[in-house]
C-alpha cells in the first residue's frame, strides 16, 4: 500500500467500528495514531492491544469545548503536530424522520454535518 512511517494521524470517532478499522489501517501503514472518541474504555483497550505508536484522547464532539481542545490535546499527547486528520465522528438516532424528536434530529445534524 503506502508508507506512513514518521507521520501522525488523528482519527475522530475511533471508538466505533469504522473508526477502529481506520485506526488499524493507518497503524499498519506505520503511522503514529491518536484516537478520539467518547468511549474511554474502548479506546484504552485498542491502545493496549496495539501497544506502540498509539495514543488516545476522550472527546465528545457535541461539546464545543471538546472540539476547541481536541487538536491541542492530541498534539500534547503525541508530542508533535498532526499530519493527517480523519474526521470520522458521527451519531445515529435511527427512526423515520417524521417520528424523530426535534432534539434528536438537531443532535444528528449538528454532529454529523455541522462539526
Amino acid at each position: 500500500m503506502f508508507n506512513l512511517e514518521g507521520k501522525t494521524a488523528l482519527v475522530t470517532g475511533a471508538s466505533g467500528g469504522i473508526g477502529q478499522a481506520i485506526v488499524a489501517s493507518l497503524h499498519r501503514q506505520g503511522a503514529t495514531v491518536i484516537m478520539s472518541g467518547t468511549k474511554a474504555d474502548t479506546l484504552k483497550k485498542i491502545a493496549n492491544d496495539m501497544k506502540e505508536r498509539i495514543h488516545f484522547v476522550v472527546a465528545d464532539l457535541s461539546h464545543g469545548s471538546d472540539i476547541e481542545n481536541l487538536v491541542k490535546n492530541a498534539e500534547t499527547a503525541l508530542g508533535k503536530e498532526i499530519d493527517i486528520l480523519v474526521n470520522n465522528a458521527g451519531i445515529t438516532k435511527d427512526n423515520l424522520s417524521v417520528r424523530m424528536k426535534d432534539e434528536d434530529w438537531a443532535s444528528v445534524i449538528d454532529l454529523n454535518l455541522t462539526v
